[in-house]
């Protein structure tokens, strides 16, 4: 693994921390965060459809390790898109939904860096992941 893999994966880990007493619910929808914020990002420059290509080729290529995550059509809009992978989430073994996003996260990521270069996927999820606040404002976004 390279430098730039490790960041990415220090990004996302800082991203998916689990906050303390948070119910299952609630960990099911803080899983969640960080795809709404690249999206929010992603999708004014590549469309809701290129978003959705980019999670539909990530989904595929993880499908074999998770057996239990679905492949949506890359046509559907992020938010179902969304809603599909939080019920694969709340099936799956708490671990393993954990382990699961992460690898979603840095496969998309590393994706996106192969299409757009590592500097511009940087400042894009600098700019949709804020280093990290988004968790801290979490509960503003209700």
């Amino acid at each position: 693994m390279d430098n730039k893999d490790e960041k990415r994966r220090q990004l996302i880990h800082t991203m998916l921390a689990q906050p303390s007493g948070a119910s299952a619910a609630g960990i099911a929808e803080h899983n969640l965060l960080p795809w709404r914020a690249l999206a929010l990002h992603l999708s004014p420059l590549i469309g809701d459809s290129g978003f959705g290509a980019l999670y539909g080729r990530t989904a595929r290529l993880l499908a074999g390790r998770y057996g239990w995550l679905t492949t949506s059509p890359s046509s559907t809009a992020p938010e179902g898109l969304f809603q599909t992978l939080e019920a694969d989430f709340r099936q799956a073994e708490p671990a393993l939904a954990a382990e699961a996003n992460a690898a979603l996260l840095l496969t998309l990521t590393g994706l996106l860096s192969e299409l757009i270069g590592e500097a511009l996927t940087t400042r894009l999820l600098d700019a949709a992941w804020a280093g990290g606040q988004i968790q801290k404002n979490a509960g503003e976004q209700k």
